[in-house]
Parts: structure tokens; sequence; C-alpha cells
């Protein structure tokens, strides 16, 4: 009884944050899910999750939809170690979340198709800016 409270509290919470329809799901799937309080209020604020974080997501039955779906909204970027990968492989979480992380750390992420990365937009590079060395400015 007192779940079904907290969880009917954090919906109508949600409700006026101006959160669009897909995130106020994403969130309810997860208050759902059993997620400690300390992750939920996590993701209702927008932090970025670590790698356990993820872990619990994923053995709390949260979908594999919903955790891209933040990382990517989130814009987390995650460079993760081989023990990372070992670690969340073990834990079962599933392969397309683990990939879908591993991409985040790639150079040009989230920059799209081209010489910049693998990602659905392209922007070009930032233009390096810096002290010359060796030579004359014209």
């Amino acid at each position: 009884m007192k779940r079904i409270l907290l969880l009917a509290a954090a919906v109508s919470l949600l409700a006026g944050c101006g959160l669009s329809d897909q995130q106020k799901a994403d969130y309810a799937s997860v208050a759902r899910a059993g997620v400690s309080p300390a992750i939920y209020d996590k993701m209702v604020n927008g932090d970025s999750l670590s790698v356990g974080d993820i872990i619990a997501l994923s053995r709390a039955h949260v979908s594999d939809g919903v955790i891209v779906r933040y990382i990517r909204d989130q814009g987390t970027v995650y460079y993760l170690s081989p023990p990372d990968f070992d670690r969340m492989h073990s834990a079962g979480v599933s392969p397309s979340v683990i990939d879908f992380m591993a991409q985040t750390g790639t150079p040009g992420y989230p920059y799209g198709p081209g010489p910049y990365g693998p990602g659905p937009y392209f922007y070009p590079p930032p233009i390096a800016v810096g002290v010359g060395f060796g030579g004359h400015w014209r």
C-alpha cells in the first residue's frame, strides 16, 4: 500500500514538471520497477547515471528503451573500461544498452555520418584556436 501511495505521489509530481508524455511514462515505469529512491531522484533531476545505476535499473527489469532514452536525452558520455564491460555483462545488462553506452565514448559522438563519427547528426568539429609555435602570424 505504501509503495502504491509513493508511486501515485511521484506520478502526480511529475505531471506538472513540463516533461514530455514519453518521459512521464518512462519515470512511472522506473518507479513501478522498485528502483532505489536515490536512482529515481537522479533520473527525475536529470543527473548522469553511473555504471552501478545502470546495473540496478537492469536488475529491476527497467526496459532497455527507457535506459537508452534516458542516457541519450541527458547526453551522458561513458568511457567504459574492460572491467566495466565485464561487470555489466555478468550483471545481465543487455548488449544493446552496453553497446549504446560504449558508443557515447567514441570520438565524434553524437556527430553524424561522415568523418566525425557514427551519430545521426552532422555538425562540424569546433575550430581549434591556440597559440602557434615556431612561425609567424600573417
